[in-house]
């Protein structure tokens, strides 16, 4: 429906309206109750006690999250209304004056804040889409850039909160046979051949300034914030006012993700505070205090009158993401809860792979995990249900189990990074400041190509016992169809 209509709200409510037809088929009003339960528990849920009653509990990640995205908004204007964005432009416009240059900027932003994949996302937008903006790049372009970097880097970087949360996992899943846990992820670092490949692939994009026709056709879709030359001649400030709360933004949330961290584990290893934090509400109070310091310095630059303004504009950017992450994280339990979709794919890939070739194995578990976290929209869940049965079976057939285990987790990121319902596809076009259908359709044939060289790399590893040899192959075939795209595809294009 994504594709056809091109309306991702639409697309989400009627999933979530087939699910409850699916559900409660016999009854009406059980398919209205269904379908208003889900959308609600985003937000509160009712608890029984012990007294036979039930209370009304918040969903407090949900709401901090839906905060932060406020508070971004508002920060957002605010730096917008003090002039440092114009000031930031024309300070760079002498310095960088290509897209390729202003993209470059949110690829090295993008591999250096690699904590979290939310806080990547949505940072690296605020950075880089101004300047984007002024060397005339799309938002679409940029992106694609901001989630092509997100979660891959996360998933190559085990000093994450996804490689926290991909240890737990493992501590229950892997044998001792296999290795450590730790061991394990860093290993599997080196073959996760998709993760690599999406990052060369930005690059190639970049460096070749490569545009599908996906791409060529939309065009800055839904951007409402966009620089024009009028906006540019406006009085500007001073540069620091918007680096200050930038700086100031990342080392408060990554400051908040690691007290939290602490708090609960009441451990100061840096993997344990990973482990235990609490991303929601480090965004959200890391983000304020931020909002804070950004009014302060900027106090005597702003018109008193457009306090109102600023909040008000504020909130009405960030409302669609808002909406759509409230309908996305709706219709997450619909598909993995109740129709259990991922345990019933991932029990028919176990049927038919325990009968295949151990060395065909690290192809169908990326093609599976991809599937499954393109349907679902989440790659986190992906894990849980695919890495305790993809080292199964790799025990079982003689396979290379961290060659699986790398094919699981890459197979996944691929899913989670093209799905139209993932929470990373909605806030990297939230940072970047462009529709949400409009980045998914133009992002898809790039992460796509890279995942289908990723799938081959796979197979020359496990077949030929050598990771080297899947990097040199793949490596010549994704810059050799990149080549191909600069080369022929933008000639009969433009």
């Amino acid at each position: 429906m994504v594709f056809a209509t091109k309306r991702v709200v639409l697309s989400l409510f009627v999933g979530i309206v087939l699910g409850g037809v699916m559900m409660n088929y016999q009854h009406l009003m059980g398919t209205f109750n269904y379908i208003y339960e889900k959308i609600s528990t985003v937000l509160y849920s009712f608890e029984p006690t012990q007294d036979g009653t039930s209370i009304l509990v918040l969903k407090y990640s949900s709401i901090y999250v839906f905060g932060f995205l406020i508070v971004l908004g508002i920060l957002t204007q605010t730096i917008s209304h003090s002039g440092a964005v114009n000031a930031f432009v024309k300070w760079a416009r002498h310095r960088i004056k290509t897209p390729q240059g202003s993209e470059f900027i949110a690829f090295i932003a993008g591999i250096i804040i690699f904590i979290d994949d939310y806080f990547n996302a949505l940072t690296v937008g605020q950075i880089s889409k101004s300047l984007n903006d002024a060397n005339h790049s799309t938002r679409e372009r940029l992106a694609y850039v901001i989630d092509s970097t997100s979660a891959p880097v996360c998933i190559l970087m085990p000093i994450s909160s996804w490689g926290a949360y991909i240890l737990g996992i493992m501590h229950s899943s892997v044998p001792e046979s296999v290795g450590d846990g730790l061991f394990v992820l860093i290993h599997s670092v080196w073959s996760n051949y998709y993760a690599w490949f999406a990052l060369l692939a930005v690059f190639l994009t970049i460096y070749w300034q490569i545009n599908l026709p996906a791409m060529v056709k939309n065009k800055n879709i839904g951007v409402r914030d966009f620089l024009s030359s009028e906006e540019l001649n406006k009085p500007s400030s001073s540069v620091w006012l918007l680096i200050v709360p930038v700086i100031v933004l990342i080392i408060s949330i990554a400051f908040m993700i690691l007290w939290t961290g602490f708090e609960a584990g009441r451990q100061n290893t840096l993997f344990s505070m990973l482990k235990n934090t609490d991303t929601a509400f480090s965004l959200f109070y890391g983000g304020l205090f931020a909002l804070i310091v950004s009014v302060l310095i900027s106090i005597r630059h702003l018109n008193k009158s457009s306090f109102i303004l600023m909040v008000t504009d504020g909130i009405k950017s960030m409302l669609p993401a808002i909406l759509i992450l409230i309908l996305a994280w709706a219709i997450g339990p619909v598909i993995s809860d109740d129709m259990q979709t991922g345990v019933y794919l991932a029990n028919i890939s176990k049927d038919f792979l325990s009968e295949s070739a151990g060395l065909a194995m690290p192809m169908v578990l990326f093609a599976i995990s991809g599937f499954i976290a393109f349907a679902t929209g989440t790659s986190w869940g992906t894990f849980a249900i695919m890495l305790p049965i993809g080292v199964s079976l790799a025990i079982a057939s003689g396979g290379d189990a961290i060659l699986c285990i790398s094919s699981v987790l890459a197979g996944a990121v691929y899913g989670d990074h093209a799905s139209p319902i993932s929470d990373t596809t909605i806030l990297s076009a939230t940072g970047a400041g462009c529709s949400v259908q409009s980045h998914f359709i133009t992002q898809f044939p790039y992460a796509s190509t890279a995942a289908v060289v990723a799938m081959i790399s796979f197979g020359v590893a496990s077949f030929s016992s050598s990771i080297m040899i899947g990097y040199v192959i793949g490596i010549i075939l994704l810059v050799g169809i990149f080549y191909y795209y600069k080369a022929f595809l933008s000639k009969k294009i433009f």
